[in-house]
């Protein structure tokens, strides 16, 4: 939660830096960029390298992952990890809709605790979770200023929504322990929910060709998980080709999708965070 204050903390400075820049802008009667499409597609498939932490509960087996984005790019190496995620968005003047997803399959060493009645013990399992997370949403623009000699604009939006996340846990696990619990086998479970979020999005030109793109939203509310939240920070680097009138740009960034689901059913509290890089454009 820690993390979530600070990066919004900072996302709230930075647009407060570019509005009031904008402002300024307007006062000293800066030659305005001229006006954006009416309408406006944008792709942008891209690589997110998440680490997993937190815990979840497979079949009343409680499995703790501590999975770093390091980790996570050793597994990708010796094929025991593999994800896609793409984002897509549809602007019409003010109004805009969007889809967030990605998805893929991890395998990894996790910690499992075991309560018996002399005490809990913590041993090693293998886990192998299939996931996909999308997000859905429709937002409005609630205004755009204009930055000294720049050619993009500072915008400034709010949107409401769906996150969509589908967990399937396959857990194998061995232990035996003397005239206590027997523990053996495989273990299977699949999870499905969804969950209402509201966010704010944001984005401010550096240069002409880098602007740097926020967006962060919380959610849950006690609908299929007591919180949700999540952050997607990037710069993004315009380059100086439009074949076909495409507007192509590159990305690097760092995104966080947290989710407490301590009062379901599969008593889920996890945090997927890492660095993204894509390539995408626009028209």
């Amino acid at each position: 939660m820690r993390i979530f204050q600070t990066a919004a903390l900072v996302a709230v400075l930075l647009a407060s830096l570019t509005l009031a820049l904008a402002e300024e802008t307007v006062e000293s009667g800066a030659t305005e960029a001229p006006p954006p499409k009416k309408w406006e597609f944008e792709a942008r498939p891209y690589a997110w390298i998440s680490g997993t932490f937190g815990s979840m509960t497979v079949k009343g087996n409680t499995v703790h992952l501590a999975t770093t984005p390091s980790d996570v790019f050793h597994l990708l190496i010796h094929g025991n990890a593999f994800a896609l995620a793409g984002y897509f968005a549809l602007r019409y003047d003010q109004w805009s809709v969007f889809v967030d997803s990605d998805g893929g399959y991890l395998e990894e060493t996790v910690r499992e605790t075991i309560p018996t009645q002399l005490c809990t013990l913590t041993v090693q399992a293998k886990d192998k979770v299939k996931f996909a997370t999308t997000d859905v949403g429709f937002g409005y623009r609630l205004g755009e200023w204009t930055l000294p000699n720049r050619e993009r604009r500072v915008t400034l939006g709010v949107y409401a929504g769906m996150r969509y996340m589908h967990f399937g846990n396959k857990l194998n696990l061995g232990v035996g322990v003397v005239h206590g619990v027997q523990r053996a086998g495989e273990v299977k479970d699949v999870f499905d929910w969804a969950d209402p979020m509201i966010g704010v999005q944001w984005t401010a030109p550096l240069f002409d060709a880098v602007s740097l793109d926020f967006r962060g939203d919380i959610g849950g509310f006690g609908v299929s998980s007591n919180l949700i939240w999540g952050l997607d920070g990037m710069v993004k680097v315009w380059v100086p080709w439009t074949p076909f009138s495409l507007h192509p740009y590159a990305t690097a960034g760092y995104r966080v999708v947290a989710f407490d689901r301590g009062s379901s059913a599969d008593n889920s509290n996890l945090q997927l965070r890492g660095p993204t890089a894509g390539v995408g454009f626009t028209f």
